[in-house]
């Protein structure tokens, strides 16, 4: 009789958890290796030339910008056609006058949101009457009007094509990421090329920065229709165009309504840097202003403006319609009889032109100044008392300067040189293992590509010689955006999980989240500016402002979306609070928490490279500097731009590996 005996493990043989890493040691190993061969540093040949050919691209296109065929008949008619929209909508904005304006905004609020879109359209308007920046805001308005429209156009229209077409949707995603993620900075060197200065460019870069929203949810409510309703409509013989407009398209109208919404917010975005381009007196040209000429109290007074008027379009285009029963319960106005019958649209309509040419016959024509109110001195002489009171002094933390100084000695400068003093082979083989053991080989191999490219974006003026490899300013952006990672999720995750167990505190946060959101990340730049002074730091903690609201809600609502059946399970078994937290929800909820971290770095990442304006330094900078000194550095504002893409893809992927459960395919793959 055979004895069976179990098998046991060879003395030499490794425990699991070290066979799991010997392929990313190997992979760090590899990329050391690297480094000891070619150089610790990037070496000088390792250049893809990119920054003298867009140079010799931008001086061909001044030179041949009123002769090539492709200027004078494509490029030169399109911008006419935007410059002609934006005059058009702002020539209607200055021919309804602020009482036009008003009923118009709260004709529209009523019909998509009834009395709360009313009241959230208009009352934000007249706050920026009464702030005194009502012409600038009809300009911004043009802008913003021309750049939405032909922004939901395209986007719309790309997304029921990829909605239709898989190869499509792998096409353009990429496309859409880059897009999301470059910043404005090298949109605006790209599109002043094409279109030169003024309102034509800001609308081409507010359009391209614009449409990804309206593509992504396009696509997402036309593919989330459920199986059910493609085959009813199927069943009654539509044809492909009947199909789209009778039964997809109404299904999936809420979720591109909120594609609208975000189009909006993303406009909004980036209307101060627009004003870059010479748009002239809109409101991001008061900001700009303010804070080049340090008059913060300007840029906050304009800042404020700009909230106000995404505050207004986000209530008017958030606003759910009423229902069939609460519109029968409307009013009805009794006609006598014999005449039309004019729907409430119409009425509304015909009511916004006959008080625009009542208010032309009066003189009403400006928003009247006798309510107007100047806060511009207030916040100066708040400004002021905080530099006095809050900058140094303060019990415990010193203030606000000892903080920053404080951030940057001992948080920032370290991590940056140390990012700087790695070899820069053996920091790509730690990205390219971290990306491995989140989702296997493409994500490594993807993420170690992404790095050796911007490895091979060349050298900027700086540093001691002179030179500084690009390799260099992306490790000081990498830095940032680390530091402002952990701080933002520090505060948000146990902000989020605290909302997530309360629906009274969740009830209290929502509505300071929702302000906080629309508000464009530029306006972050003025307070923090002024609390901590120029420099890194300040665009760190712009950036955990910004950044914290979406890792706040996503790990409240993966708590709530937890099942009781495990929540009770846990409590009959005597767990007391804290046990279930860190036993039950939080494992069930780690993938929405994931979720709320990738976001998270994506905002921190977008607010640190426009944080070039108050002295942030890194990628951003670079970017910025290609846009003001085009002729000299406009390849390199170009190269830091794509670098920040790479970068952002890198991030991206690898917390979105995080946050998705792998498939037992790519398991394998990994052993």
């Amino acid at each position: 009789m055979a004895v069976v005996t179990a098998p046991t493990r060879s003395g030499t043989e490794l425990p699991p958890w070290a066979q799991r890493l010997v392929v990313p040691a190997a992979i760090v190993a590899a990329g050391l290796i690297v480094s000891l061969i070619v150089g610790i540093n990037v070496p000088s040949w390792f250049d893809n030339h990119l920054q003298p050919n867009v140079k010799s691209l931008y001086g061909w296109i001044i030179l041949n910008r009123t002769e090539n065929w492709f200027f004078v008949g494509v490029l030169t008619p399109i911008a006419d056609a935007l410059e002609g929209c934006v005059r058009f909508i702002w020539w209607i904005l200055r021919s309804l006058r602020w009482t036009g304006v008003l009923l118009l905004v709260g004709l529209v609020g009523w019909r998509s949101g009834g009395r709360n879109g009313l009241l959230g359209g208009v009352l934000p308007m007249l706050g920026i009457g009464i702030l005194g920046f009502w012409d600038q805001a009809m300009v911004t308005l043009a802008e913003m009007i021309t750049a939405i429209v032909i922004s939901l156009v395209i986007g719309v229209g790309l997304g029921i094509w990829s909605a239709r077409s898989d190869n499509v949707d792998r096409v353009l995603r990429p496309l859409l990421d880059a897009a999301q993620v470059m910043p404005v900075f090298c949109y605006l060197g790209l599109v002043t090329m094409a279109f030169s200065i003024g309102f034509p460019p800001a609308v081409a870069a507010t359009i391209i920065y614009a449409v990804p929203p309206a593509v992504r949810l396009t696509n997402h409510g036309l593919r989330s229709v459920p199986t059910v309703m493609n085959e009813v409509g199927q069943s009654f013989g539509a044809d492909s165009r009947q199909h789209l407009l009778k039964v997809q398209l109404p299904i999936a109208r809420r979720t591109i309504m909120l594609g609208l919404n975000q189009v909006i917010m993303m406009a909004f975005g980036i209307v101060v840097i627009g004003s870059l381009l010479g748009t002239g007196n809109d409101l991001g040209g008061e900001v700009l202003k303010g804070l080049q000429k340090q008059n913060l109290g300007l840029a906050f007074a304009a800042g404020l403006a700009i909230v106000f008027a995404a505050v207004a379009l986000d209530r008017i285009s958030t606003g759910e319609r009423r229902t069939a029963r609460s519109s029968a319960e409307m009013p009805r106005f009794a006609l006598p009889e014999g005449w039309p019958t004019w729907s409430p649209t119409a009425i509304g309509a015909g009511s916004v032109v006959l008080l625009a040419l009542v208010t032309k016959l009066v003189g009403a024509s400006k928003f009247p100044s006798a309510v107007e109110i100047d806060i511009q001195p207030t916040i100066t002489s708040w400004v002021k008392w905080v530099q006095e009171n809050l900058r140094s002094g303060v019990p415990i933390i010193g203030g606000t300067q000892p903080v920053s100084d404080f951030l940057v000695t001992n948080a920032l400068e370290p991590l940056r040189k140390f990012l700087v003093w790695l070899p820069w082979g053996m920091v790509v083989g730690v990205v390219a293992a971290i990306a491995y053991l989140s989702r296997g080989w493409r994500l490594g191999v993807g993420c170690a590509a992404c790095l050796v490219a911007i490895a091979t974006m060349g050298t900027v003026p700086g540093g001691d010689d002179g030179r500084t490899q690009m390799w260099d300013h992306a490790m000081n952006t990498l830095s940032q955006v680390l530091v402002a990672l952990v701080l933002s999720v520090i505060i948000a995750v146990p902000i989020g999980v605290w909302a997530g167990r309360s629906e009274r505190v969740n009830s209290a946060l929502r509505p300071v989240l929702d302000v906080f959101q629309v508000m464009p990340q530029f306006v972050y730049l003025i307070p923090v500016i002024f609390m901590f002074g120029p420099g890194r730091s300040a665009g760190v903690f712009a950036s955990i402002i910004y950044a914290i609201p979406p890792g706040i809600r996503l790990t409240a609502l993966g708590l709530k979306e937890v099942p009781m059946a495990p929540r009770e399970a846990a409590i009959s078994f005597g767990a007391t609070p804290r046990q279930e937290l860190f036993k039950v929800q939080l494992p069930l909820a780690l993938r929405s928490v994931l979720l709320g971290v990738n976001q998270t770095i994506l905002m921190v990442l977008a607010t640190v490279i426009i944080a070039a304006l108050i002295g942030g330094g890194g990628l951003g900078l670079v970017s910025l500097g290609g846009f003001q000194k085009q002729q000299v550095q406009i390849g390199q504002g170009l190269a830091a731009g794509i670098s920040i893409v790479l970068l952002a893809i890198v991030l991206d992927r690898i917390t979105q590996a995080w946050g998705s459960p792998r498939s037992s395919q790519q398991q394998r793959g990994e052993s």
